[in-house]
């Protein structure tokens, strides 16, 4: 009787999972939107976005696209507005309102593609909620990004300035350079794999950092109050200067021609070359590890 019940239970939840997805599309209309834009005509694009996933990449001419495809709940209000205003363009998705299941989301609700130029535009800002982001093979002269939630990919993109301000969702950055990058994240988890920067300041109040591939030149200051921090280095370097500091957790420099001037359980300082270039690593609680 109880296995019967069982399987009742689970045959209703089913169900009502079914009805809920076909209710949240009644009402609703597919939504296509194409914009196109000379580049030569803007300098900034900002993106404010709620919730659908963001796609930015680089374009196969030498105009700006942006491909909208998702779904309008409210037929009235579309759920998103490309506008321009001088030499500055504007892409907003803002959150829709349905009818009586709109709170229940079983899928996305659509995908923003913006194909931009290489270096053409100076500033690229995205102000994100919760969608996924993923850029690939970007260039441009500033990138910011304010992340509350949702993944953040980057592959063979460059800027000379980034700014990245994460709440939750990983950030993942393959194949990238920049001049000076500044990452400050909450609770998440940041990888790097092959990424240059003369000016790197990555710093986690929660999770793990892993820098691969790392390049020596430049000052690189890496930290996180709780979570372990992993950096590798791309070839063995020849002019650096090390600083580790860990106040729980084990803590290991592992450099060929390193000569320590400190090196305790917690603690390791130390030189190769002139020390032209410098890595700062600091974990409150959490093992870090230099090779």
């Amino acid at each position: 009787m109880m296995k019967t019940n069982k399987w009742i239970w689970i045959l209703a939840a089913v169900v009502l999972a079914g009805i809920l997805v076909i209710a949240s599309q009644v009402g609703s209309r597919k939504l296509e939107i194409t914009e196109h834009f000379p580049s030569e005509a803007i300098r900034r694009i900002d993106i404010i976005n709620d919730s659908w996933d963001l796609e930015v990449e680089e374009s196969a001419d030498n105009q700006i696209h942006v491909d909208i495809t998702g779904r309008q709940k409210d037929k009235k209000k579309t759920p998103v507005a490309v506008t321009r205003k001088a030499n500055r363009l504007i892409i907003q998705q803002d959150k829709q309102i349905g009818g009586a299941f709109s709170a229940f989301t079983f899928q996305k609700e659509g995908t923003i593609r913006v194909s931009i130029p290489k270096n053409t535009v100076e500033e690229v800002s995205v102000v994100n909620n919760e969608g996924d982001l993923n850029f690939r093979a970007l260039a441009a002269h500033e990138l910011i990004v304010q992340n509350q939630a949702g993944n953040v990919k980057f592959n063979q993109t460059e800027a000379d300035s980034a700014n990245f301000n994460l709440m939750e969702g990983d950030l993942t950055v393959n194949n990238r350079s920049f001049g000076k990058m500044d990452v400050a994240a909450k609770g998440n988890d940041l990888y790097f794999k092959n990424v240059t920067s003369l000016i790197m300041n990555v710093f986690s109040n929660s999770g793990e950092i892993v820098l691969n591939g790392m390049g020596e030149k430049g000052e690189k200051r890496i930290e996180t109050k709780t979570g372990d921090i992993q950096v590798v280095y791309q070839t063995a370097p020849s002019s650096l200067k090390v600083a580790v500091e860990n106040t729980k957790g084990d803590s290991t420099v592992h450099l060929a021609d390193f000569l320590t001037t400190k090196d305790t359980d917690g603690d390791v300082n130390g030189t190769i070359g002139a020390g032209e270039n410098s890595l700062y690593v600091k974990s409150y609680s959490g093992s870090i590890g230099v090779k």
